[in-house]
């Protein structure tokens, strides 16, 4: 078992350090477009497992509207609507396991929808990555050692 915390996470893209404006609880959520395999089936009934080149996906980042990050992010989305071509690698450090992954040609794929309330709001930017390399370390941080 390992010791966890989000505030070891480190996010960076385009010159942006991500910690100054993670919302509270769960901030980073990656969703794969495909998976890594497929199944086909023949027809005597046995499974054929064909591995998928795509790598392609999701990355879903909760931020605080009030945060500093939140206004470095609209001012991106804004430069990319003139611009488009902020596009570059997103980099994640879990210094709790040691990973690491980047995800390659990362891009904002929508602005968060506006949101004006009684309280500041958590907003969820979303950003497509074309693929990405995961280094896997081997467990480190364990409780007790």
């Amino acid at each position: 078992m390992q010791n966890y915390a989000i505030d070891r996470v480190e996010i960076a893209w385009q010159g942006v350090d991500f910690k100054r404006g993670l919302a509270t609880g769960t901030s980073f959520t990656e969703a794969r477009t495909g998976p890594s395999f497929t199944q086909t089936m023949t027809a005597n009934g046995e499974a054929i497992r064909t591995y998928m080149s795509d790598r392609s996906g999701a990355v879903t980042i909760l931020v605080d509207q009030t945060s500093r990050l939140h206004q470095d992010l609209r001012e991106l989305a804004e430069s990319d609507r003139n611009s488009r071509t902020i596009v570059g690698p997103m980099v994640v450090k879990d210094n709790n396991s040691g990973e690491q992954l980047t995800y390659k040609n990362a891009y904002i794929a929508t602005q968060p929808d506006e949101v004006r309330g009684t309280e500041a709001s958590i907003f969820s930017w979303l950003f497509n990555f074309e693929g990405f390399e995961k280094t896997v370390s081997k467990v480190v941080n364990v409780v007790g050692s």
